[in-house]
């Protein structure tokens, strides 16, 4: 980039003077002529032979041009320039701030509740802003996770200060009061184990019961006279089978962390994702974006870019197999509680196709089966629910 000077000189020929300056070759443009002055820009390097060539004539320089200019003026003016950018960002970060959160409730144990709930989603005082959609992803979030308690919720941004507005759900509990039960089976299955607190047990270790089959009678009989109906308790833990299936690739792309991250940061307007820096890291990464503030719709990002490898793992049938084994084992253990466990598993059938094993499984599970079941005075009027 050609880089020019505004300069004068001062001479009553001033065609004369343009005349020497096309014979130096001197490159000049935008030319003034003046009362005793002629005005022009100049090729800085070109001055240097003007002044060397043309020692009569006096070279005045009036100010620097273009982007040379610019650069000038900001660096004369650049702790007001400085100063003000501060400013913009201290107002837009403020801005973007909050002081207070208000929940708007009568009750102090909801209002606390509700407060507990906002932290956990980020949401407290002194922490940036979030979008309109965010806000209403948490609000879905609380009233999902207590629906029993929340009728209505509403989250209000007032400047630098969020009220959270919330109406209470009323429950009118008209089930009916229900005195007598039995505690049946729920699944079929060979009794393990069973402990009666209230109630008749019907059954032994290693019966095998089918479903709905009385565990623990709820009526207390004396010569096969009912003389009492009380609604039984205990628990009842059975050996219940299960056929279950699975599909496991057989080739794999497993992605991991090298340990190295490199910043960057991103502008969203709507759908729309702008990154403004060239990314440092490989092409292939993991993204995480922290917001940084929110101004007029337009949110801004830092952005942590974590660079990954991607290493393709390929498995043998019996690898396969017990990968598929456990992958199966774990999600019938997440159903599972502290005292069922998984008694025995057997692999029924294998195949493999397409780069896929696909496995039927036959899995025993020491499981609580027991249920209540309400009655009057026969079962016949009865409602089940399932007891723990």
């Amino acid at each position: 980039m050609k880089h020019y000077l505004l300069v004068r000189i001062k001479t009553p020929k001033k065609t004369s003077l343009l005349l020497k300056l096309n014979r130096l070759n001197v490159d000049i443009k935008e030319v003034v002529y003046e009362k005793e002055y002629l005005r022009f820009q100049i090729n800085k390097e070109d001055l240097k032979r003007v002044k060397k060539y043309l020692v009569s004539f006096k070279v005045e320089i009036i100010d620097e041009t273009g982007i040379f200019k610019l650069k000038k003026e900001l660096k004369k003016n650049n702790l007001l320039i400085t100063g003000i950018i501060f400013a913009c960002i201290v107002f837009l970060i403020l801005s973007n701030v909050i002081v207070k959160i208000n929940v708007i409730h009568e009750d102090s144990h909801l209002r606390e509740l509700i407060a507990d709930s906002l932290k956990e989603q980020g949401v407290t005082s002194l922490s940036f802003k979030k979008s309109y959609d965010e806000y209403e992803k948490i609000i879905e979030n609380i009233k999902e996770e207590y629906q029993d308690k929340i009728e209505w919720l509403e989250i209000d941004v007032e400047g630098m200060v969020i009220n959270v507005r919330v109406e209470e759900r009323i429950i009118n509990n008209y089930e009916k009061d229900y005195s007598s039960c039995h505690i049946v089976a729920g699944k079929s299955g060979i009794i393990k184990s069973i402990t009666t607190q209230k109630g008749v047990t019907e059954v032994s270790i290693n019966d095998y019961v089918e479903k709905g089959e009385i565990l623990i009678n709820g009526s207390i009989k004396l010569n096969e006279e009912i003389k009492e109906n009380v609604c039984a308790s205990g628990s009842v833990y059975a050996e219940v089978w299960y056929n279950v299936s699975g599909t496991i690739p057989m080739v794999e792309e497993v992605k991991k962390d090298t340990g190295k991250m490199r910043y960057n940061f991103m502008i969203k307007n709507k759908n729309e994702e702008t990154v403004l820096l060239k990314s440092r890291v490989g092409p292939e990464k993991r993204v995480e974006n922290v917001l940084l503030f929110s101004i007029f719709g337009i949110e801004f990002y830092l952005q942590k870019e974590y660079e990954v490898e991607v290493e393709v793992k390929n498995y043998g049938v019996e690898e396969a197999t017990e990968k598929g084994i456990n992958l199966i084992n774990e999600k019938l253990e997440l159903k599972l509680d502290n005292f069922e466990s998984i008694i025995e598993e057997k692999v029924l059938q294998k195949t493999v196709k397409d780069n896929n094993i696909y496995i039927d499984m036959f899995v025993a599970v020491r499981e609580q089966i027991g249920v209540k079941e309400y009655f009057e005075e026969s079962r016949s009027d009865s409602n089940v629910e399932e007891y723990n």
